[in-house]
């Protein structure tokens, strides 16, 4: 069974009658035979001579059926030759359509674009994406696209969609867009349309989602079997119903922070969305800094996990990474030391997805002893070494990947080597003359950092290699200052 999701209002269609209807014949108009003049929300066409109302739909509406709708809107009876400089009425939702296009304006990672032809097509910043184009992005891989009318379309990890309809109504120019999500998540920023002009749909095997001039999220809550849709507004009005029910006024209206679920036989109610949640508090009162694995959020009452996206941009457009967690901790994928933003928000029990905030962030790489598991983690020491090589051993962790890393500084901002091993050794060539710095991360199954252990020093000269005091735990003692 379908749903179908619409903005409260009314649209015409093809061959039913207007919702109100001139209460003459249409008059005499002054204008030339044969012009067109453009409307908020329709045309109005002069007939000249021979005109007739199929000739006219088909024409202007690119069906010739549709004469019958034209000629209840514009109380014409038969479908005979009008007279010259009669004004028809034709509204934007007979129009015909001309081909629009959506604009790459960021991306990251992998995405994969098959064109309507079936041709694979290389996305990059600026490329054109046509009606028909299905689109993948892989894992941390993420996509936004551009509609002439500023409409915007963000497509997360691990999500399919195609671009069902991707067009422009004749004369108005208005959008009439359809996305068909396959697999994941769609966020849709609308920019607002006038009465009557223009249509954005996000559609699923379950549901319909119309709107105009809104901010939403559409996706699946259940993947293997795909039996719920989450639906969750963010700013504007959404009606909800069933795709037999469409135009019904008994439609569930979802406004700003509310959300519902919807499976095979029913939509849900209407559910209060979670605020978002916050940052672990900084006490400095300076930029809260992270180490640049794992990132910790407040706990929020309700939320049964959390969502996390780093971007370069206080908009939160040039993503470069996300993060689910059932826990306040959430990994972060490798990203280089520096300013950033985090975009949060909670999930709640149902699988709703809640309201978001942006906060800048700055991530720092030799702070990592701050994450979840970091303190169970003995630092590694030299077991060993030659001319050539040194061995580096440390406990391992019931056969968990984990990484070695070896720096000039206690920071980690210049590594030398860096070693993946579930033994809980690693052998590496001799460095030259000087003091180092060695660590191990625990790495989870997206092979994310998910804690370090303290930074062990270590001296190597001409004759030897040893171990240089104790571990230092980096940052420890900034974080203990800033308390």
């Amino acid at each position: 069974m379908l749903m179908a999701l619409a903005l409260t209002g009314t649209m015409l269609s093809s061959g039913a009658a207007p919702a109100s209807a001139p209460s003459a014949l249409p008059s005499i108009s002054t204008a030339a035979a044969g012009t067109v003049t453009v409307g908020n929300a329709s045309i109005t066409y002069i007939a000249r001579a021979g005109d007739t109302l199929i000739s006219i739909a088909q024409q202007y509406t690119d069906r010739s059926s549709n004469w019958i709708a034209l000629g209840k809107l514009n109380r014409i009876d038969k479908d005979s030759a009008i007279p010259i400089g009669t004004p028809i009425l034709i509204p934007a939702d007979l129009l015909g359509d001309t081909p629009s296009k959506a604009t790459v304006v960021a991306m990251t990672g992998t995405i994969a674009a098959v064109a309507a032809d079936g041709s694979t097509t290389r996305l990059s910043l600026g490329a054109t994406v046509l009606e028909g184009a299905r689109l993948d992005t892989g894992s941390n891989s993420f996509l936004t696209l551009a509609l002439p009318d500023q409409s915007r379309i963000s497509l997360p990890s691990n999500t399919r969609v195609r671009i069902a309809k991707l067009r422009s109504t004749r004369y108005l120019n208005s959008p009439r867009t359809e996305v068909l999500l396959l697999r994941g998540q769609v966020e849709s920023r609308v920019s607002p349309l006038d009465a009557n002009r223009g249509r954005y749909e996000v559609r699923t095997p379950l549901s319909v989602a119309g709107v105009r001039g809104t901010h939403f999220r559409v996706g699946f809550v259940d993947m293997p079997g795909a039996s719920r849709v989450a639906t969750e507004t963010l700013e504007g009005k959404v009606a909800v119903a069933l795709a037999t029910a469409a135009n019904s006024p008994d439609g569930l209206v979802l406004t700003r922070a509310k959300g519902n679920i919807t499976d095979t036989r029913s939509v849900g109610p209407a559910i209060d969305l979670l605020p978002a949640p916050r940052l672990k508090p900084d006490t400095s009162g300076g930029t809260p800094e992270f180490p640049v694995s794992r990132i910790v959020v407040q706990p929020l009452p309700g939320a049964r996990a959390y969502h996390l996206q780093i971007a370069t941009d206080p908009e939160a457009q040039q993503l470069l990474a996300e993060s689910r967690s059932s826990t306040t901790s959430l990994a972060v994928a490798s990203l280089a030391d520096g300013n950033y933003y985090a975009r949060l928000s909670a999930i709640d029990g149902v699988g709703l997805e809640g309201m978001t905030a942006i906060q800048a962030i700055r991530l720092r790489a030799g702070s990592d002893t701050a994450g979840a598991g970091a303190a169970s983690l003995d630092p590694p020491s030299i077991a060993g070494s030659s001319d050539k090589s040194i061995t580096l051993r440390w406990a391992p962790s019931a056969g968990q990947p984990m990484r070695l890393q070896v720096a000039r500084d206690a920071d980690f901002t210049y590594l030398i080597a860096t070693r993946v091993s579930s033994t809980g050794d690693a052998q590496l060539p001799r460095p030259v003359f000087g003091t180092y710095y060695a660590r191990v991360q625990l790495l989870d199954a997206g092979g994310y950092a998910g804690g370090s252990s303290p930074a062990q020093p270590f001296i190597v000269t001409d004759q030897w290699v040893m171990n240089d005091g104790s571990p230092v735990h980096v940052r420890q003692r900034r974080a203990s200052a800033d308390r």
